[in-house]
């Protein structure tokens, strides 16, 4: 039994270092590789990304484009839903709070993190319209998955902005998972604690680790936890709707902590 971690441990690195030649290019420095050589893209001042917090761990991304992706899907009958059609809808793990695809109007690409079993990670970087898209491996527990089993951070590029979504990540990342994940301008971070994800204050250290301009707190249901998640952090703002439109120019230099109201309809 002692060898389990260590093998589960050495299978992750197998896998990071197998997809890291895909992931590269979307949300490392926003570098394009063609050909051996790198090609800065260029950003579009013009191109606004909308981000609108349904409760739980449930985002409505939205390019310029209206390129609609929806995260983790909560199912929830007491929460928002979206009412558009989605383009895109992303699962971290297997837990109906974060796989309910069913509430996704329209007909999504679905990207599930994990294979149906939940044994292991899919290999997903791909581009879906205008939207590019990859998982990076993790785990719903500190230990490699042994408790709560396995969690994929899914990291989009829209509009040259880069959001990740942690998902139900249980632990502090790795420098692999970090470097896996690029440089993020915007985080969703899950701050519930306890037998569910990462404490607030774990949370915390998590976001000063990834160093995004933009860190939004999810996955909670009481005030404490962002209060808790807040305490230290250099700028807060609490916005008094669950909607953050944004462009790429407008991002704040240094990391700004961004509370949405999870009640709100």
């Amino acid at each position: 039994m002692k060898t389990k971690p260590r093998l589960t441990s050495l299978a992750l690195l197998i896998l990071l270092s197998a997809i890291a030649a895909r992931v590269f290019a979307f949300c490392h420095e926003l570098d394009v590789v063609q050909q051996g050589r790198v090609y800065r893209a260029a950003a579009n001042a013009a191109a606004p990304v909308t981000v609108e917090w349904m409760g739980h761990s449930t985002f409505q991304i939205t390019s310029s484009k209206n390129t609609r992706i929806l995260t983790d899907p909560h199912g929830a009958f007491d929460l928002p839903h979206p009412t558009l059609p989605q383009h895109i809808v992303t699962t971290s793990h297997q837990h109906g709070p974060h796989n309910s695809v069913h509430m996704a109007p329209g007909t999504p690409v679905i990207l599930h993190g994990l294979t149906p079993s939940g044994d292991t990670w899919q290999k997903i970087s791909t581009t879906i319209r205008d939207v590019s898209v990859y998982v990076v491996p993790a785990y719903h527990d500190k230990s490699q998955g042994m408790q709560r089993g396995k969690n994929a951070i899914f990291v989009f590029r829209v509009d040259d902005i880069c959001i990740a979504h942690l998902g139900d990540l249980g632990h502090i990342p790795t420098p692999d998972q970090l470097k896996l994940m690029g440089r993020i301008d915007i985080l969703l971070v899950p701050i519930a604690g306890g037998s569910y994800t990462v404490t607030a204050s774990e949370a915390r250290e998590v976001t000063k680790l990834v160093n995004p301009k933009i860190a939004i707190p999810m996955h909670f249901w009481w005030e404490q936890a962002v209060q808790e998640y807040a305490d230290g952090m250099a700028k807060v703002k609490t916005l008094n709707t669950p909607v953050l439109k944004i462009s790429k120019p407008e991002l704040p230099t240094a990391t700004e902590v961004v509370i949405l109201p999870w009640r709100q309809r």
